[in-house]
């Protein structure tokens, strides 16, 4: 089965979990916290997020970005029409991010939040990025370092990345990197690796059919803290800033 048959059928698949894991889990929300610190700074007028999933993301960046132009693309379909229905106001495109995409638009920056992890072809995604972006246009990208795990695995994980290669990708898909770095150590990657103890039991409690309870979000509050005190140039954590030139 190809990635993109996979993340289809899993992502297409409703699990009330997920929205819990975006809203209390100390990795999304420090990914979140970054992103929004980048995207600040870069100000853009117009933003597109490559693999929006359930659009949270974007919801989060109109906050910080209340005049800008904001467009969510994603494979499956079920979530960019629920997408659309709740946030009426963003551009919701259905695409494999596998293939070429013949931009009708092109943005300021470009949004590409663990996504490139679970492809077979990462490269078409960075190039696909690359379209989508006008000269001069920034891509802000996250994705994980380290050995891929059970629990990464079973969410579609195809490989991670260092940052030299991340940087060598970048590179080959016409982007001029600023800037490839890791975060996240020592508290991300203990995360990461206790959820892989019994990944069967991490993934029926974080990400299964249950909405989180009062202890497992209280968890989740003790790893945010912990989280402050992360590394922020080591870690499992990948972050790349790019720039579209020439």
């Amino acid at each position: 089965m190809s990635s993109t048959e996979r993340n289809r059928d899993y992502y297409e698949a409703a699990a009330p979990a997920r929205e819990d894991y975006w809203r209390y889990m100390a990795a999304p929300r420090a990914r979140v916290a970054r992103i929004l610190d980048l995207v600040r700074r870069l100000a853009p007028q117009s933003l597109a997020d490559l693999g929006c999933g359930n659009g949270r993301l974007l919801e989060e960046l109109a906050q910080a970005l209340p005049d800008a132009q904001l467009a969510g693309f994603d494979l499956a379909s079920r979530q960019i029409e629920e997408n659309r229905l709740r946030l009426p106001d963003m551009t919701w495109t259905v695409a494999d991010l596998q293939a070429p995409l013949t931009p009708a638009a092109t943005f300021d920056v470009i949004v590409a939040s663990e996504v490139i992890e679970h492809l077979d072809d990462p490269a078409m995604l960075l190039a696909n990025a690359h379209a989508l972006a006008r000269q001069g246009g920034h891509l802000v990208l996250t994705t994980q370092s380290g050995p891929l795990r059970e629990t990464e695995r079973r969410v579609g994980h195809v490989q991670h990345f260092d940052a030299a290669t991340m940087g060598a990708l970048l590179a080959g898909s016409g982007w001029t990197p600023l800037r490839v770095w890791n975060e996240g150590f020592p508290f991300h990657d203990l995360s990461k690796w206790w959820a892989n103890r019994n990944a069967d039991a991490s993934m029926e409690r974080f990400g299964g059919e249950q909405p989180y309870d009062a202890k497992t979000r209280f968890l989740c509050f003790a790893l945010r803290t912990a989280f402050l005190f992360n590394a922020r140039r080591r870690g499992a954590q990948l972050y790349a800033l790019a720039r579209k030139d020439g």
